[in-house]
C-alpha cells in the first residue's frame, strides 16, 4: 500500500503553501499529493503550477466535483495540467452533494449515477479523442477515479473508471461495498482504491479528536457521508480517524492494507505542530519500509 497524503490547503491557503507541501512530500519520499477542489483555489491550476516546481509527486484531485466542469473544459485542463506535470496527474472527479450543488454552486442537482455514468463517458471520450474534436492527451490516458463511498456509486466506478476516492469511509466499507464491486471487472484489469482520511500520532487523543471535529466536522451532515459513517459504526469523521500512538496508527493503517486499499491519502491534522512533524516522520518511516501486503 502505497503512502501519499492528502490536503485542504488547495482550499483555503496560497499557492506557495501547496508548493511547499508538495516538496515535503517528495523531500519525505511519499508516494502523492491528494487535494480537494470546492473553495479557494483551482486545485488543477495549484498542481500545474507546484507539480512545475516538484518533480516526481503524483498529484491526484479528490475530487473535482463534475457540476463545476462540463467535460469538455475539464477535458481541455487536464491535457493542459498533463502536459506540465509529465503525465503524473490522477483525475479524481465526483457528483458532489445536493446540497452544495443547489446551494453553493446555484446548479441544478440531477440523479447521480445516471450523471456520473454520463460524465465519465463522454469525458473519456473527449480525452482520448474518440469525440473527434481533438483535445487528447500526448502519451498514457489519464486515469479517472471515481469518488464513491456507497454501493451503486461503487459499482459505477468498477464499470467505467480506473479507481475510486473515499473520504469518511474505514476499511469495513473498503470490504463490504468497494471490493464487492470489484468482481464485476475483468480479471487483472487495475483498480486504484485511494482512501483518505485524518492521521495523527500524538499522545493527546481526546484533544486531536476534538480539533478534527471541529475543523471537518461539518462535511458529517452531508447524506452520503451520513449513510458511510454509520456503516463504519461511528458518529462523525473524528472518531473515524487514525489517532494515536505509532503502533496504533500503524495497526490502523495494516487494517486498510488487508482490506484491499492500494494507496493510502493521509490528512495531517494535528492539534500541535510537534504532533504534525511526528505524524509526517511516521509517515515517511511507513512509506519507506518493506511492503507486507
Amino acid at each position: 500500500m502505497r503512502i501519499a497524503v492528502h490536503s485542504g490547503l488547495t482550499m483555503r491557503g496560497t499557492i506557495e503553501g501547496v508548493v511547499g507541501e508538495v516538496r515535503k512530500v517528495a523531500e519525505f519520499g511519499l508516494a502523492g499529493y491528494w487535494a480537494p477542489m470546492l473553495t479557494g483555489h483551482d486545485t488543477l491550476t495549484a498542481f500545474a503550477v507546484a507539480g512545475r516546481e516538484v518533480p516526481g509527486v503524483e498529484l491526484g484531485t479528490a475530487v473535482v466535483p463534475m457540476p463545476l466542469r462540463p467535460p469538455f473544459a475539464l477535458a481541455q485542463q487536464v491535457a493542459t495540467v498533463q502536459e506540465v506535470l509529465k503525465g503524473r496527474l490522477a483525475l479524481g472527479v465526483g457528483p458532489s452533494h445536493e446540497a452544495l450543488v443547489r446551494d453553493a454552486f446555484g446548479l441544478e442537482w440531477t440523479p447521480p449515477i445516471a450523471a456520473t455514468r454520463w460524465y465519465v463517458e463522454r469525458l473519456s471520450a473527449v480525452m482520448d479523442g474518440r469525440d473527434g474534436r481533438g483535445v487528447a492527451v500526448a502519451g498514457d490516458p489519464t486515469p479517472i477515479l471515481l469518488g464513491a463511498v456507497n454501493p451503486a456509486m461503487a459499482a459505477l466506478a468498477a464499470e467505467v473508471a480506473a479507481g475510486v476516492v473515499t473520504w469518511s469511509a474505514g476499511p469495513r466499507t473498503i470490504a463490504e461495498v468497494i471490493r464487492p464491486a470489484l468482481r464485476a471487472r475483468s480479471a487483472g484489469s487495475p483498480f486504484r482504491v485511494v482512501a483518505a482520511l485524518p492521521v495523527a500520532v500524538t499522545g493527546d487523543v481526546a484533544g486531536t479528536r476534538e480539533h478534527v471535529d471541529r475543523r471537518l466536522g461539518a462535511n458529517d451532515r452531508f447524506p452520503s457521508y451520513r449513510k458511510v459513517l454509520r456503516r463504519e459504526g461511528v458518529d462523525g469523521v473524528a472518531d473515524l480517524a487514525i489517532v494515536g500512538s505509532p503502533d496504533e496508527v500503524g495497526r490502523r493503517l495494516d487494517a486498510f492494507a488487508e482490506s484491499g486499499v492500494t494507496d493510502f491519502a493521509a490528512h495531517v491534522l494535528a492539534a500541535s505542530a510537534a504532533d504534525a512533524e511526528r505524524t509526517w516522520e511516521f509517515l515517511a518511516a511507513r512509506a519507506a519500509a518493506p511492503a507486507q501486503y
